[in-house]
């Protein structure tokens, strides 16, 4: 059960630091963007070593996939509507 819940806040934490990934190469700032891939890299492999081992944490991946880029772009959207 611990497996599921690290892969989905795993997935969770990917798609949520990919949003700030692909702003900052939207935003040309090619050091804040590398430091970025490094947190989606580490993230993600996490995510992998689980479901490799277990196909069923595909289940709370997607999951978390789908939680981690809807609260991502809902922060994003709340960061723009204050600027």
């Amino acid at each position: 059960m611990l497996e599921y819940v690290i892969t989905f806040f795993a997935v969770f934490a990917t798609d949520l630091i990919y949003v700030y990934f692909v702003k900052s190469i939207q935003d040309n700032r090619p050091l804040m963007a590398a430091w970025w891939s490094m947190a989606v890299t580490f993230t993600a492999s996490v995510a992998v070593i689980n479901y490799t081992q277990d196909h069923w944490a595909l289940i709370p991946a997607l999951l978390g996939a789908y939680c981690g880029t809807l609260f991502g772009m809902w922060i994003k959207r709340k960061i723009n509507l204050k600027s």
